[in-house]
This record gives structure tokens, sequence and C-alpha cells, in this order.
């Protein structure tokens, strides 16, 4: 009898340390987990600080692919964070500095944010995330003049996350050069992801 009390008590000291092991794993992974989660929100906030806080005028972006890659990093925020009302203000009066002067002509900075907005929520209900985005080359953007004027085309591959699968858009761009900035002229649907 004294065998079966020790050799139980040996078997619950077992389960008891066993179980103790399982919540020491369980609790380092959360931790981990939550540490990582803290660093990506960390990265995100400071994306947010640097866009809101881009030098447009010293630190204009010098070619057209560099043009296309800040907005495509305004856009993957707008898409992909939550920004309060302040942020998606400023950063919506940022973007805008990318736009050459007829494009701002024909939208209204009030107008554009409207449609932002509602654009944004639209994304949140369908549950569409912009996860990352992929630029051409240097040598594959197209450089040619159009009545005196010099323009520029390349297309961006955007990846976007939907609630069950990954799918992709392919966003064709137009610029300008204005005053030896060059500035986003259009942008839309590319034929390629047709």
């Amino acid at each position: 009898m004294d065998k079966d009390k020790k050799k139980n008590s040996s078997g619950i000291k077992t389960v008891i340390i066993a179980i103790f092991l399982v919540v020491i794993v369980l609790f380092y992974f959360n931790h981990l987990s939550n540490k990582s989660s803290i660093e990506r929100t960390k990265t995100q906030e400071d994306e947010i600080a640097q866009l809101m806080n881009y030098d447009m005028v010293g630190e204009y972006p010098k070619t057209p692919r560099d043009v296309v890659k800040l907005h495509n990093r305004y856009f993957k925020q707008f898409y992909g964070a939550e920004l309060t009302d302040d942020e998606l203000v400023v950063m919506n009066q940022q973007v805008r500095c990318l736009y050459s002067a007829d494009l701002l002509a024909i939208n209204p900075e009030n107008d554009v944010l409207v449609a932002l907005k509602k654009s944004i929520e639209a994304s949140k209900k369908e549950e569409y995330v912009y996860k990352s985005y992929q630029l051409p080359e240097a040598s594959q953007i197209e450089y040619y003049t159009q009545n005196g004027v010099d323009m520029a085309t390349l297309e961006v591959t955007i990846t976007v996350q939907t609630e069950d699968s990954m799918g992709y858009l392919y966003e064709q761009y137009v610029l300008v050069d204005e005053g030896g900035q060059w500035k986003i002229l259009a942008w839309g649907e590319s034929k390629m992801g047709e």
C-alpha cells in the first residue's frame, strides 16, 4: 500500500511538473508573439510619423520611380494602417504634393479627402489590406516627350490581402516633369492587370 501511495504521489508530481512546463512554454510563446506585434506596431507608427513629416521641399523624390515609391508608401498606410482623422488629413495633404498641377486642379482637396475616407471604409468592410508593392527597375521606366513636355510611365504591382487570399493589382502611372520635379499626372488600373 505504501508503494502505491508513493507511486501515486510520484505520478501526481510528474503531472504537475508537466503542466507547469507547458504553462511556461505557452507563456514564453505568448510573450514572443506580443513582442513581435508591439514591434510591428512601433514600425508602423514610425512610418506614419515619417510620412506625416516628410520634407516635400528639401527631400522631394528625384526620379519617377522614387515619386511612385513614396506615393505607394502613403497608400500602404491609407489601406493598411489604422489612421486617426488628423493623420489622414495630414497624409492626404502630403501625398497631394506629389501630384501635377493638372491633377490637383480637377481633384479639390476636400472632395478627395471625403472620397478617400469612403474608400478606406469600404476596404475595411471587404477586409482588403494593402500589404506591399513592387516597383519596376529604373531601366524599365518609359520616358518620352509629348507636346514638348517630358513624361514617364511605369507600372507597379500591388499585393493585397483579402479575407481568405492574396491578390495583385497592377497600377499604371503617368508622370510629368514640372519645373524639374516629376509629378503624378494620372494613375489607374493597368491593362496588364486585366
